[in-house]
């Protein structure tokens, strides 16, 4: 199984449907298969348990928890935490998730998660790429993984590896 996550407004929905492949959307189906166990603060509380149980055989997954699921590759999707701000803001969140998630961006929150959690993991800056171009980066990624030589993985691996994305030192 492969994830694609990040925080919310970075682009994870809108570059799997660019894709054109098949994807479970996890915030979706966790409210319509009501797969939580509760709410804070406005947000579903979700049951990885039966999150995982109900996925276990899906190829690709989308939702900032989908590396939670300990997929095989995850690729965490970034952006600047101002143009985040601005996304959240255009997508109606509150402010005080609109300050939550643009600290945990900020703090690599999401991509801390998936090195610690995920044995393969890409990291792609979106801020200042079309959808169509960070879909055809994620596109190569799947690619090169599902079918690609140990040689070209390795290389791809090294060309997106975590860490690369700090914005911390641009602050």
């Amino acid at each position: 199984m492969m994830a694609i996550t990040g925080t919310p407004g970075v682009g994870k929905t809108s570059v799997c449907r660019a894709l054109g492949i098949e994807f479970i959307d996890l915030n979706s189906l966790i409210a319509a298969k009501g797969f939580y166990t509760g709410v804070d603060n406005g947000s579903l509380i979700a049951d990885l348990d039966k999150i995982e149980e109900y996925v276990k055989r899906a190829e690709l997954i989308e939702s900032h928890l989908a590396h939670l699921l300990k997929p095989d590759v995850a690729i965490v999707l970034r952006a600047n935490p101002l143009l985040l701000a601005d996304r959240l803001i255009q997508k109606g969140f509150s402010a005080q998730k609109i300050a939550e998630n643009v600290e945990a961006e900020t703090l690599d929150v999401i991509l801390i998660e998936a090195v610690e959690l995920c044995e393969i993991v890409y990291e792609l800056d979106t801020s200042v790429k079309s959808i169509e171009e960070v879909a055809s980066q994620v596109r190569e990624i799947i690619d090169v993984e599902t079918a690609g030589e140990s040689g070209r993985k390795e290389a791809l691996r090294a060309s997106y590896k975590p860490g690369s994305v700090d914005w911390t030192c641009r602050f």
